[in-house]
């Protein structure tokens, strides 16, 4: 009898042991989508920030980010935009809250972003103007250290052309080149930076910027699209970190653009 005493207790400790072994895979898949949902989100606040509207999601932050040292692959593949937030969300994790723009540039290099630039300096005035430029996003503190706009509920987002002197308003003369491009004054309505960027962010795959250009032309029939309007579309998207260069130009061969 006790041979079957033992036999059982075995058995349920198995069925103990199964159970909390599928808990534990379930809550590693709840994590996974959870960090999953959270990329999305945080991907849907750049892309609010970039055509200057209020993000829809003010709360998100990396909660899988650790307390610890920083993964040297942390930041690798992300936006400038997006390492720097998340850097910031990882120190208030950790208690520290806002960064100089020189620790802000240490601690993404340190986690393999990778900056367009080889130089240093060049380098870290690119996070400089990234904090002060999406003022939607990260604030400035009087003492030069900058945060996250959400943690400061009674800041405003400062406009980015704002100027601390407001000149009289002054109607500039439009150059010859400007003369001679139709615009909706003369009846042609041209096509807006942000029709362009839309197309260029719902491609899937890779592409060439004459594609581009004919995407645009075909959702745009009637409106006019500059010549080029869709490049420096492209160009800034690639700045940004939004695009990467698959190949590029060869002669007349076309550069490939795929998103990163």
């Amino acid at each position: 009898m006790a041979v079957d005493r033992f036999s059982t207790a075995d058995i349920f400790s198995n069925m103990n042991n199964d159970i909390s072994n599928t808990i534990d895979v379930l809550t590693a898949r709840v994590r996974a989508k959870e960090d999953e949902a959270n990329k999305l989100k945080r991907l849907v606040n750049e892309l609010c920030a970039e055509v200057g509207i209020q993000i829809l999601f003010p709360g998100v932050s990396d909660q899988s980010a650790a307390t610890g040292p920083i993964r040297s692959d942390e930041y690798y593949g992300q936006t400038l935009t997006a390492a720097i937030r998340n850097y910031l969300e990882r120190r208030k994790t950790a208690g520290s809250g806002a960064a100089s723009v020189s620790e802000i540039f240490s601690a993404i290099k340190e986690g393999g972003y990778k900056f367009e630039s080889r130089n240093d300096e060049n380098a870290k005035t690119s996070v400089g103007n990234a904090l002060r430029k999406t003022s939607s996003i990260f604030h400035r503190l009087p003492n030069g250290n900058f945060g996250l706009l959400i943690w400061y509920p009674g800041a405003k987002a400062k406009p980015e052309d704002e100027s601390p002197i407001k000149k009289r308003a002054t109607k500039a003369k439009p150059s010859k080149r400007e003369q001679s491009i139709p615009d909706a004054q003369s009846g042609q309505i041209r096509v807006t930076n942000a029709e362009i960027r839309d197309i260029v962010l719902a491609q899937q795959g890779e592409f060439k910027t004459s594609e581009i250009v004919a995407a645009v032309k075909a959702k745009y029939p009637t409106k006019e699209l500059p010549e080029p309007k869709a490049p420096q579309m492209i160009f800034n998207l690639r700045k940004k970190g939004f695009l990467k260069e698959v190949s590029p130009r060869n002669g007349t061969t076309q550069a490939v653009y795929a998103k990163s």
